[in-house]
């Protein structure tokens, strides 16, 4: 038996659930114990110094389910409500974001291992690595994967949220292209592991399009009995309001111009650049009057740049050849001011 507290939501009232996940016969799957309120706190009785123990109605909840529970088991779950001082005494303040990985031999973790769902293996490889090239993790044994093992769906969204919480905001994003192994859509783009340099509309179509796949994924919503595929579930429906309140890292300014060389570079193959372009025909063919290329810093050219290039570029619909010509404009341009200085 494995209990944690998950936190849930009726219209605007939280309120938290004690949770076990337990083996129905065929997968396994999430029960109900106890209703624990508004705050799980309230059922933590102390009983000085460092002793404290359980409601009775916790106890009741296990008793009237025919359960047995394990004193460890119990406080693992509650961990994160009780006073600070008994946290310290039971453990550091981490062990409550997730719960002990069992000790398992390499053999055993393998077993165990082969029942996850490729989602979940890219998610906490990210989480603990937080790396977007991660490779292929299937035919591998990962410790750290250990702890997702035996659970619930349910109770491995609960985990999996818990460590989500330490994501910045400008990691969210490229998280869930992660995750959603959205690499694989651009496999000859050199860019692949970085979303910031790809063209926003395409990458957004294909996070939407994996969503979807992954709600009608049957192994993925093994033991969830409340799942229609006609709706988009509750434990995806929070990956599509972060996906769409964050954006991808701002890239720096070194990071934007090498990202227009690649470009540049990609599409360039076959038409060889132009290396003898002038100056005046490099300021027409972005626009510009020399003069008034002249007055302008890096930092302004490549905004100016970005802006007619993203207009023609093709990932857009835009002129294959036209945008080829302002990348070498752009190059030239860029040069020139790097020798002037």
């Amino acid at each position: 038996m494995s209990l944690y507290i998950r936190r849930t939501r009726s219209g605007r009232q939280i309120r938290y659930v004690l949770r076990e996940s337990y083996w129905n016969g065929s997968c396994f799957a999430a029960r109900d114990i106890v209703d624990l309120g508004k705050d799980p706190a309230e059922h933590i009785v102390y009983a000085g110094g460092n002793g404290f123990y359980f409601s009775e109605a916790v106890e009741e909840a296990f008793a009237r389910m025919g359960l047995e529970r394990e004193t460890e088991d119990l406080e693992q779950a509650f961990f994160l409500y009780l006073a600070p001082h008994i946290r310290r005494v039971i453990g550091n303040f981490a062990a409550g974001r997730a719960p002990r990985a069992p000790s398992w031999t390499p053999e055993e973790s393998a077993h165990h291992q082969r029942f996850l769902h490729p989602f979940d293996k890219r998610r906490m490889h990210f989480l603990r690595c937080g790396r977007m090239d991660i490779g292929n993790l299937e035919g591998r044994t990962w410790k750290f994967l250990n702890v997702l093992c035996d659970k619930s769906r349910d109770e491995i969204e609960h985990v999996i949220e818990g460590m989500e919480k330490d994501l910045r905001p400008q990691e969210r994003r490229n998280y869930l292209f992660t995750a959603l192994e959205l690499q694989k859509y651009f496999p000859s783009h050199l860019m692949k592991n970085n979303p910031a340099a790809l063209n926003p509309e395409v990458v957004d179509a294909y996070f939407l399009e994996e969503i979807c796949r992954l709600n009608e994924d049957s192994t993925f919503f093994t033991g969830v009995e409340d799942h229609n595929t006609q709706t988009l579930h509750a434990f995806l429906v929070k990956y599509v309001i972060m996906y769409f309140d964050h954006s991808f890292s701002p890239a720096s300014l070194r990071d934007r111009v090498f990202a227009d060389f690649v470009r540049f570079r990609s599409f360039s193959f076959r038409t060889p650049a132009k290396q003898n372009m002038t100056e005046e025909e490099a300021c027409a063919c972005l626009g510009l009057q020399p003069k008034e290329y002249r007055a302008m810093s890096v930092q302004t050219l490549t905004r100016h740049y970005r802006r007619k290039a993203k207009k023609h570029h093709p990932d857009a619909g835009g002129d294959h050849e036209t945008f080829i010509r302002l990348s070498q404009a752009y190059e030239c341009l860029v040069r020139r001011k790097a020798h002037r200085h």
